[in-house]
């Protein structure tokens, strides 16, 4: 089960990235990224999220976020939603893991 009490399927979210209707995004450090991410997942750290650097896809377009344990990547969903953009928490890493998606 991902962070915060959701339960959602690694397979259906990889689908969604590999079908371009969603967008995976690890908001981890370099360091962090490195050193394993989800397989799918694109790289913007939360600091870049909140100096403004923001995905360049339609707001429509879902975006699942991740980081250690959730708390940057609510922060992150949060900052996503009030710029008009559709995010979703999934918590951490290790919660991925647990949910059958594939780390690199």
């Amino acid at each position: 089960m991902f962070g915060f009490g959701k339960k959602i399927d690694a397979d259906a979210i990889v689908a969604e990235v590999l079908n371009h209707q969603a967008l995976l995004i690890d908001v981890r450090g370099n360091d962090e990224w490195d050193s394993g991410h989800a397989k799918e997942a694109l790289h913007l750290s939360l600091d870049r999220i909140m100096s403004g650097q923001l995905p360049t896809v339609d707001t429509s377009k879902k975006i699942y976020l991740y980081c250690a344990s959730g708390g940057r990547a609510s922060m992150a969903e949060s900052y996503l939603k009030n710029k008009g953009f559709t995010a979703e928490n999934l918590g951490g890493l290790r919660d991925w893991k647990s949910a059958g998606g594939v780390v690199e």
